[in-house]
């Protein structure tokens, strides 16, 4: 007689269920609230991710203003430079914004980990962002309207919250975070600024990009006997300050204080370009038919430092309706825990031609203005030894490390991972809803190429923001923008000299172009070349491609 299967008697999962429901003994899973917020700190270690997080919460609730006042235990209220904070300890950090003032859902999903903000509109999806707090503080306060709210430990792994009325002088239309330090920060005032690098700190240059120093860390430690004491950089955080603001919705001033005292102050204000082509001829489906691209609107956005410079960016931005079926759509549910909104915005910002020329023409004289260099870094283009390499960056709300690998910055309704510094290209259902924002920007980027290649004639400047890189981290990414590009069935126009006695270049289809490897060949070829300087830009690369 064969011997039973031991495998075939194992009971039915359901089985063991019931059993379990009817006579086990029941014991709750206990959960670790510090261990679970150092574990979620440690995914989220990027540079001033506590400022993003906040400045991104003030931007869902639709807050126009946002104050960062650092206290410093300065001993002294003569202070009047902010070069006399340098090397001071920060004993408090207040985070204020003007937007709306908490609701009893607001006050319930912030005492929540993981319980995202259901706001189709929002960017934030994980509920875990606002946790980023605790890196500064062990027992953060909020105050928003008449109420507020205090984060208290119970014991050493059991977070409480304890929510009463503020004083009626204390009452106001503000919410401000309160952080109270936890561990010892330096403010440090940057000296040294030779280096591009102290302000460029969210670039991830290509591998092509020369001479190259690594960049900075905003929080640098600096090391006292055998204690390591981390440091606040505040050139790098108005830098960062001023990057942000790149596609906020409503935010348009941040402003950074010290012991009550204006340091910093940068704004954004947007002016309407008049009708032209671009806000023209622009009705079209995504690749895949996810997306109806219903209207494309230029404007020029402006930042300015307060006593200070300003630099002018052009600005696209393209409305879409969403077109995906149920189905997909429930499968985004399920992840998101919310549905993706009715409709969604693709917006580019780049540089104008005037910039790319002064900056060619400045790119040998040292300007050691830091505000101008904040200014500048705005710019998705890096000039370097002669050459225009591409520096545009993905924003997700505020912006990654994620670089586009054009001359453009870009800001959609991507859908990141936790940590919200990659885009998500794993999950089959995620990474096709961004697989088809990312071929859209490729899309709405050629439209307006050939809108600008025939009004604008320094083609060097024009191209610029074409030359193509692999993108970084996630060259992938890059890839995408390209086939979005280049999706279209119309032939690319690309400037070629005819004849060598040329003056002027013509515009014709890149399929009659020719482009050469020497450039003495030019001299004496009859053939509609492009000149030799321009066939080095990253487009021509692609075209071959």
């Amino acid at each position: 007689m064969m011997s039973k299967n031991p495998l075939q008697e194992s009971a039915s999962s359901d089985a063991l269920r019931l059993k379990a429901l009817q006579s086990g003994f029941e014991s709750r899973v206990e959960v670790n609230q510090r261990m679970l917020i150092d574990k979620m700190l440690a995914r989220y270690s990027s540079d001033f991710v506590v400022c993003r997080e906040l400045i991104q919460n003030s931007d869902d609730a639709k807050a126009t203003s946002f104050h960062f006042e650092i206290t410093c235990n300065d001993g002294s209220v003569s202070l009047s430079s902010e070069k006399d904070f340098h090397n001071k300890t920060i004993t408090e950090i207040r985070a204020i914004n003007n937007g709306l003032i908490f609701n009893e859902t607001d006050w319930k999903r912030v005492a929540a980990i993981a319980e995202g903000n259901t706001n189709v509109e929002s960017v934030g999806q994980f509920g875990v962002g606002f946790f980023s707090v605790f890196s500064f503080s062990e027992e953060p306060i909020i105050t928003s309207g008449n109420e507020y709210m205090a984060f208290v430990w119970r014991d050493d792994n059991s977070l409480t919250t304890y929510r009463h009325q503020l004083p009626l002088e204390q009452q106001s239309k503000l919410t401000s975070i309160i952080l109270k330090m936890r561990t010892k920060y330096i403010l440090h005032m940057e000296t040294n600024l030779d280096s591009d690098s102290i302000i460029d700190i969210n670039e991830s240059p290509s591998g092509k990009s020369p001479n190259k120093k690594r960049q900075k860390k905003s929080t640098t430690p600096i090391t006292i006997t055998n204690e390591i004491i981390p440091t606040i950089n505040l050139a790098q955080l108005k830098a960062y300050f001023t990057k942000v603001l790149s596609f906020t919705k409503h935010i348009n001033e941040l402003i950074i204080k010290i012991n009550q005292k204006v340091i910093f102050k940068v704004t954004k204000t947007r002016k309407p370009i008049s009708s032209t082509k671009f806000n023209s001829q622009f009705k079209k489906n995504s690749i895949h038919d996810m997306l109806h691209l219903d209207s494309l609107v230029q404007t020029e956005q402006i930042f300015s430092i307060d006593h200070g410079p300003s630099i002018t960016l052009n600005h696209i931005s393209v409305d879409a309706t969403l077109i995906i079926d149920e189905n997909y759509h429930n499968h985004i549910r399920r992840i998101l825990k919310k549905s993706l909104p009715p409709s969604v915005q693709i917006q580019l910002l780049y540089a104008p031609n005037n910039i790319v020329m002064t900056q060619l023409q400045s790119k040998s004289s040292k300007n050691d203005d830091l505000h101008m260099k904040i200014l500048n870094s705005l710019i998705p283009l890096k000039f370097q030894n002669d050459e225009i390499y591409p520096s545009g960056l993905i924003f997700i709300g505020l912006g990654t490390h994620q670089t586009t690998g054009i001359g453009m910055h870009v800001y959609s309704h991507l859908i990141p991972t936790i940590e919200r510094e990659n885009l998500d290209l794993q999950d089959p259902y995620i990474s096709k809803w961004n697989r088809e924002l990312l071929l859209s920007v490729g899309q709405i980027a050629r439209f307006i190429f050939n809108q600008l290649i025939v009004v604008n004639k320094q083609f060097d400047s024009t191209l610029a923001s074409y030359s193509f890189q692999p993108s970084v981290p996630n060259n992938e990414i890059g890839s995408i923008l390209v086939d979005g590009f280049f999706s279209s069935d119309k032939d690319l126009l690309v400037p070629v000299k005819r004849f060598p006695t040329d003056v002027n270049l013509s515009l014709i289809p890149s399929k009659q172009a020719y482009i050469a490897n020497s450039k003495h060949i030019h001299s004496f070829l009859s053939l509609p070349l492009v000149p030799y300087e321009l066939s080095k830009n990253g487009l021509f690369q692609a075209l071959k491609d």
